[in-house]
């Protein structure tokens, strides 16, 4: 199996995957853990971003047009099955890739917390295809709403180990919490 990490362009706190956690990128964060689960053949880096690498897996370029519905739908046409993880969740550790791996049987399968449906940190397969892109082609946006609806194994996790960078305030809670960095 495969790791895909996706990777906008954030809107809300730019530039927020090369910015430093623990010591290293947020990016390069997230594929390290990936990386040294031991667990996958390839891990790519698949970003509208040209200018953002990790030195752990190899960079796609994400040219579809719209929304994550449509890269997810992208990469599973291409790769067929694929661990999906959010390259702006730095709380993932070994034990959250093992317990979904583990729990893999060859369909789908999702991480849920709170109620909400992680479309990050999903193994996407090629049966989700066709009822995923009905969902799109009837205008459906939401990955995490199609994944509620769908007939597919929900993992219930610890909300935490979910939580990604959206602002500030998340990476400075990331900082104190990962690694014991005190915000003034």
């Amino acid at each position: 199996m495969m790791a895909i990490i996706f990777a906008k362009k954030s809107q809300r706190l730019k530039d927020k995957h090369t910015m430093d956690i623990c010591g290293e990128h947020l990016i390069d964060r997230v594929s390290r853990i990936i990386l040294e689960s031991n667990l996958f053949e390839e891990i790519i880096l698949f970003t509208k971003n040209s200018l953002l690498s990790s030195k752990y897996c190899i960079t796609e370029n994400d040219a579809t047009e719209g929304v994550l519905i449509d890269s997810i739908l992208y990469s599973i046409g291409k790769h067929k099955e694929f661990l999906a993880v959010g390259g702006d969740m730095p709380y993932i550790d070994k034990g959250l890739i093992d317990n979904i791996i583990k729990s893999y049987s060859g369909t789908a399968i999702t991480c849920t917390a709170d109620g909400f449906y992680q479309p990050l940190f999903t193994v996407y397969t090629e049966k989700l295809y066709k009822p995923m892109k009905e969902y799109r082609n009837n205008g459906g946006e939401s990955v995490s709403r199609f994944l509620g609806t769908s007939e597919i194994q929900a993992l219930r996790v610890e909300s935490e180990k979910l939580r990604s960078i959206n602002y500030m305030s998340d990476l400075n809670e990331a900082r104190r919490i990962l690694c014991g960095v005190k915000n003034d």
